[in-house]
């Protein structure tokens, strides 16, 4: 099953906040992750503060053309919380 983006909004420098319906939320810095060259145009912040939801297809998406598919943020967020609970951050 995919987990279901229900919020999405840009926070500091290249930081987002996301909500998944199963009330899975945090931050996520996607700084490293914008060296591809597909992903460039991210680099502007201006544009990346132009993030859109797409709910219908569950896509994060930018004027640029950009969609990124919030399935690996959410495993990210999941593993994290994880790690809290058994004590390791």
């Amino acid at each position: 099953m995919t987990a279901r983006l229900i919020a999405a909004w840009p926070l500091e420098r290249y930081q987002l906040w996301l909500a998944y319906a199963d009330g899975t939320e945090g931050a996520v810095d996607l700084e490293d992750q914008l060296a591809p060259w597909c992903l460039e145009p991210l680099r502007d912040l201006g544009e990346f503060r132009r993030l859109r939801l797409d709910r219908s297809q569950n896509l994060l998406v930018w004027p640029s053309g950009i969609l990124l598919d919030p399935a690996a943020l959410y495993r990210e967020l999941r593993q994290r919380r994880r790690r809290k609970r058994v004590g390791f951050l």
